[in-house]
């Protein structure tokens, strides 16, 4: 756009100093190149550290391009901005997402010539990137953002292959057919073949060039757990590449699994329920995977959020104690997902449908978070779940959970040891 149409002002915004100098290198190597194939184009003048421009002077051709590191954004407020790319967004320093989206993407006008890019490699879950490409992907299902999510697996780049007689093949892959094949790299290469439309061999070299990326990055350490990092550094899929590498609470391999057997919700119910007060009406939709079973009791979680600010969740779930059956073999226990209510709600809203949810599933049991605004909507419902306390196991005569620091490393242990034993097919 810079080079063919006039006025443009484009901003890239990288993650630090040294990427910003890279960025503004590439540019001016990219248009040297376009210039010996094309001699009539604009003049690029570098015209300081963070700016780039092109003119044409018969034609009064005039276009900008500033390079910044998210470190040192300094552009003003008041010039118009056609193109804006956010670089390594998920490595910026913490607090400067804001600060610098709010001042450059208001700049961009609302036209069809206008574009904002925002990339990144991931860089775990408790950053502001993983949530604004969750907040795109939910959002762009239900028409309700303004950003379209786009996501580019490893397997996509010609490149990452490695073949048997390669020089860098591990041990015993230097052969056409792999040995030992493990269940996630049969399923890759069936998803290379049937998906992606690789022929085997190609498929071959890609898990061949797998295997050898992965052992690099477990021999940074001698416990080999940095091999997590290759699902960070070279996405397969959008969900396992958000997992923090190094030291993690649960299993990543269980995670994994888990993750892979996730599916769309097959049954959508429609929740409307009535405040008992106001007799204001509130409707959602409840996302079933195992509807109700007459016979069966369940549990609802809640964990309410912050009205229209952040998402209330709540969970159906039926348990069952694990036991020996007659020739002496254990039978684990088992942790069924059934359902998940999500939404931004107020309070009372969030109570009023989950008490009907909680109607629908034989009267389940509810087990909020211990949070006074949503308590005080579930009192008058039959069955509540009432707290212990976790030293003693004595009941307490309090409505639910409370999530703390003292009660965090009994809940992560607790999930851990049954972590194997969960049904979910929820992404979420």
């Amino acid at each position: 756009d810079n080079i063919t149409i006039d006025g443009t002002v484009s901003v890239i915004i990288s993650y630090d100093e040294f990427s910003a100098q890279r960025q503004i290198l590439k540019a001016k190597r990219y248009h040297q190149s376009l210039q010996r194939k094309i001699p009539t184009i604009a003049k690029l003048d570098h015209k300081s550290a963070t700016e780039l421009s092109w003119e044409n002077k018969a034609t009064n051709f005039y276009s900008t391009m500033y390079i910044f590191s998210s470190r040192s954004y300094t552009i003003g407020r008041g010039e118009v901005i056609h193109n804006l790319l956010l670089d390594e967004y998920a490595f910026w320093q913490l607090g400067t997402h804001e600060l610098i989206m709010a001042s450059a993407i208001q700049r961009v006008p609302l036209s069809p010539r206008t574009k904002i890019r925002i990339g990144s490699t991931a860089n775990g879950e408790d950053n502001p990137f993983c949530e604004m490409y969750r907040a795109a992907k939910e959002g762009s299902a239900i028409g309700g953002s303004v950003y379209n999510d786009h996501f580019y697996p490893w397997f996509m780049h010609p490149e990452y292959v490695m073949y048997p007689d390669d020089l860098f093949c591990l041990p015993r892959d230097d052969q056409e057919i792999l040995p030992n094949m493990n269940s996630e790299e049969v399923i890759l290469i069936g998803k290379f073949v049937d998906s992606y439309n690789f022929d085997e061999r190609v498929a071959m070299a890609m898990i061949r060039w797998r295997r050898y990326k992965i052992a690099e990055m477990a021999s940074l350490r001698r416990s080999g757990e940095t091999q997590f990092i290759f699902s960070q550094e070279f996405c397969e899929d959008d969900e396992t590449c958000f997992m923090t590498a190094g030291d993690q609470a649960y299993s990543s391999d269980i995670i994994t699994d888990k993750i892979r057997n996730c599916i769309p919700a097959p049954i959508q119910k429609n929740i409307v329920a009535v405040d008992s007060k106001t007799k204001s009406t509130i409707s959602a939709t409840l996302d079933i995977w195992l509807d109700k079973d007459e016979g069966k009791g369940y549990v609802i979680g809640i964990d309410p959020g912050k009205g229209k600010i952040s998402e209330s969740v709540a969970s159906v779930w039926t348990f069952s104690e694990g036991y020996k059956n007659k020739d002496g073999i254990e039978v684990p226990p088992t942790m069924q997902h059934c359902a998940t209510l999500a939404g931004f709600y107020d309070e009372w809203e969030m109570a009023e449908l989950v008490k009907e949810v909680g109607h629908y599933y034989n009267g389940a049991v509810l087990a909020p978070e211990d949070n006074l605004d949503i308590v005080s909507h579930l009192r008058d419902y039959p069955d509540l779940y009432w707290r212990e306390d976790t030293r003693t196991g004595k009941l307490i005569r309090a409505i639910g959970w409370q999530s703390n620091l003292a009660t965090k490393p009994y809940m992560i242990t607790e999930v851990s040891r049954n972590l194997e034993f969960l049904d979910c097919q929820d992404i979420r």
